[in-house]
């Protein structure tokens, strides 16, 4: 789905009516979530906007560099009612399911507020008053930087930081496929008013403790493969979490390390954070699409990088999933060949 330029005037219109916003980015919140909302808020109040930033969970240590220009709130009961008590519209950044807002949402059906959702994943059309869905960028960042220049904002140093901290994680620091010329244009534009790349992979990448190393070593070394090598299996459990102190942002970057094996096809994440809460992450190496199953369950993402986030015990998530993504796997071989 392509957004039509109506539904960017409806965002800029959206933006344009309300004064005082809130803005919030899905469960385990990642660098395209919290980038785009340190961009989008810094925005908002250059505009002369109030602006608080709500999330479900803390932020990811790795991300918290980010919020020195802009503090990100975790969710407490007391304090979401506060923060939508004191305002007139919500921005959804990053996701465009209700759901994956996670106790948010909670809060949400307790107020009636202007909502405005803005994404790039295919798998859901938006549950605001103005959604801005658009599956061809590389990431929401890249959406808001395009709803930026449009509005002739001046994309601060902070906020050209924030914008390519969401750029960079989103694409694989460039290396996935949805890397397009789109992505290396705003890198080279972001760059160009001052930021320095290095030092920000370094922030997002050289933050692990020997803790979170010692437990990617584990869960690694129990690797399963099924389907002739096609399918690798990776399981994490409640208490590997808590030997190495660790929480389920710990998880990034996991379950992409697979994805290098020759052959494979799917790596399937089955992080069981607390017990009877089994985060699943998905990642294609190409060829299989897993998006629509993720979607189905109440999840989202991308059709080469998906989640959800399911109830019961990791036994019960591998029952659930794995059938689905050997169904895919097989499909592979029901294609028919290309022919040169």
């Amino acid at each position: 789905m392509t957004s039509s330029s109506s539904e960017r005037s409806a965002i800029h219109e959206f933006l344009e009516r309300h004064s005082r916003f809130l803005l919030t980015t899905h469960v385990n919140p990642d660098g395209d979530g919290i980038g785009s909302e340190v961009a989008m808020a810094q925005w908002l109040r250059a505009r002369g906007k109030t602006v608080r930033v709500l999330n479900d969970a803390l932020v990811p240590d790795a991300f918290g560099f980010l919020t020195r220009c802009q503090p990100i709130e975790a969710w407490e009961p007391e304090l979401a009612e506060l923060r939508f008590d004191q305002s007139d519209a919500l921005v959804v950044l990053d996701t465009g399911n209700r759901q994956r807002i996670g106790r948010v949402a909670e809060t949400l059906d307790r107020h009636p507020i202007a909502i405005a959702v803005i994404d790039h994943h295919v798998s859901h059309q938006g549950f605001g008053h103005a959604n801005l869905i658009e599956p061809e960028a590389s990431a929401t960042g890249e959406i808001v930087y395009d709803l930026m220049r449009e509005g002739h904002a001046e994309i601060t140093l902070p906020i050209a930081e924030a914008l390519y901290v969401a750029l960079m994680t989103d694409t694989g620091s460039f290396r996935y496929s949805n890397t397009d010329s789109n992505a290396h244009r705003m890198a080279a534009d972001l760059i160009a008013r001052g930021l320095d790349p290095q030092r920000l992979h370094a922030q997002v990448h050289a933050q692990a403790s020997a803790g979170r190393l010692r437990f990617f070593g584990e869960v690694l070394s129990a690797l399963e493969l099924h389907h002739d090598g096609r399918l690798v299996v990776l399981e994490a459990a409640p208490e590997q979490f808590q030997r190495h102190g660790l929480k389920g942002a710990d998880t990034e970057g996991l379950v992409d390390m697979p994805r290098s094996i020759a052959g494979v096809e799917v790596v399937a994440l089955f992080s069981e954070i607390d017990p009877g809460k089994v985060k699943v992450s998905m990642r294609s190496t190409g060829r299989v699409a897993i998006d629509r199953l993720a979607s189905r369950l109440g999840g989202g993402g991308h059709p080469h990088a998906a989640g959800v986030l399911l109830k019961g015990s990791r036994g019960d998530a591998r029952a659930r999933i794995m059938p689905e993504l050997g169904r895919l796997i097989a499909e592979l071989d029901a294609r028919p060949a290309a022919t040169g």
